[in-house]
């Protein structure tokens, strides 16, 4: 008996000194990729200060699509290997607002640094400085196959959301593909004020959407083949998206997964998100500095960790719990962050993000491949199929406009200051209640 509990002293002795080791080698490598993205990162924002001054004639890349802004065009160009944000007026403007991003142009115009107070806002962009547009050539260069069949597709769900009225269908391209450059201010500040910001623009419940209606699709192939395709997809999709911060973390993280699921392992949600984000500030340090990115990573943190708890603690019926603990944990994610930038934390988005977010979601998943077949059904008959689609779309453009709806009442009902404070307090109580009821008639 003395010999055994020897020989279990020293396995307990031994085990612990290797679980030491182990979590030693952890944190030196930790502090190693902590120290490498520190240079990387000073080496990246060293190069914002590169801004040439030097007047420019000649080809530029159109980095996203144009914009009208400022009473003119304005677009991200990349001249000579770096991008400098660029307005455009008259004859000039007209003629780059017909671009598309990829597309290149012959340019001629004058180079400066970028005003210091607009740095940190274009860093996650690389942006180095600004470029006033004199004269823009009429002739418009294609861009890559993989640009321009995410621009094809664009065009064509653009034609479809055309037969809505404008504001419905500017915020159905929002939903859909990212496209929010026909949303007005007012439905801007609507969806921020009513907590439903993140709606206006594509999100990571997109990327999801997306892998499910080709998913039928792409799981009748071999592991392998379904890897290769779905990768491709993802990266397509980042593409068609203009690789938006919270598209390319919710890209990795289904990338991760994937490659996961492929060599037979199973990659945890907590997994996919820490290694997607490590992954991500390593190739570009400079997305620490994209509101999108945190506000897409604390949301997916909140959804992982705080969710299963909620779901765990709280008993009713799934159909109310299930949807309140998924979106009280997406916005306890992203509380901090919209205390700190915009000093508010809409309590009302508790109530409005029940009542949007599955019609929203609807609109995603059904919504895009009705647009896609009713805008290439225009884009090969005319006009003459117009009212056809009108009928197919309308189911899509009163779940649209229901989205819009709840972000407008939800401003107009909305608590400000002490009020918003006082109706978190009882949105707790209410969940406390719910707790201890569940644990008296447990």
């Amino acid at each position: 008996m003395e010999g055994n509990a020897v020989v279990d002293h020293a396995s307990i002795v031994r085990g612990t000194a290797v679980t030491v080791l182990s979590l030693r080698r952890r944190l030196l490598l930790l502090a190693t990729c902590c120290v490498v993205l520190a240079i990387h990162g000073a080496y990246q924002w060293s190069q914002l200060n590169h801004a040439s001054k030097l007047p420019y004639w000649g080809v530029a890349r159109l980095i996203d699509d144009p914009i009208k802004r400022f009473g003119g065009v304005q677009v991200v160009l990349l001249i000579e290997g770096k991008r400098y944000v660029s307005v455009a007026h008259s004859v000039a403007g007209r003629r780059l607002a017909r671009g598309e991003a990829g597309n290149t142009v012959v340019v001629s115009g004058t180079r400066n640094a970028l005003n210091k107070s607009l740095r940190l806002r274009y860093a996650s962009r690389h942006v180095v400085g600004e470029f006033i547009v004199d004269r823009v050539e009429e002739q418009i260069f294609p861009s890559s196959p993989l640009y321009r069949s995410a621009n094809n597709l664009r065009a064509v769900t653009q034609r479809a959301a055309n037969v809505m009225p404008q504001p419905v269908a500017a915020l159905f391209m929002g939903l859909v593909i990212g496209d929010d450059r026909g949303q007005s201010r007012t439905m801007v500040n609507s969806f921020r004020n009513s907590g439903l910001s993140h709606l206006t623009a594509v999100s990571g419940q997109n990327v999801a959407f997306v892998l499910a209606v080709f998913g039928t699709l792409i799981n009748r192939t071999r592991t392998w083949w379904r890897l290769g395709l779905t990768l491709l997809l993802l990266c397509w999709f980042v593409v068609l998206t203009r690789a938006e911060p919270s598209v390319l973390r919710a890209a990795t993280m289904a990338g991760l997964s994937a490659v996961s699921f492929a060599r037979g392992r199973e990659l945890s949600a907590r997994g996919a998100l820490a290694y997607s984000v490590v992954l991500l500030l390593a190739l570009d340090p400079l997305l620490i500095t994209s509101i999108g990115f945190w506000m897409s990573s604390l949301a997916t943190l909140g959804l992982v960790f705080v969710t299963p708890l909620l779901k765990q603690h709280l008993r009713g019926p799934s159909w109310c719990i299930d949807p309140l603990a998924t979106t009280l944990g997406a916005q306890v994610g992203v509380l901090p962050v919209s205390l700190l930038l915009f000093s508010s934390a809409p309590a009302i988005s508790l109530v409005t993000n029940l009542l949007a977010v599955p019609v929203a979601g609807a609109v995603m998943l059904l919504g895009l491949p009705v647009a896609w077949l009713c805008g290439l059904l225009i884009s090969l008959c005319g006009s003459v199929v117009l009212p056809l689609c009108e009928v197919v779309m309308f189911p899509v453009q009163c779940a649209t406009q229901w989205v819009w709806w709840v972000a407008v009442v939800g401003e107009r009902v909305s608590p400000h200051g002490g009020a918003n404070v006082l109706l978190w307090l009882l949105w707790a109580c209410f969940l406390a209640v719910i707790h201890r009821s569940a644990r008296i008639f447990a």
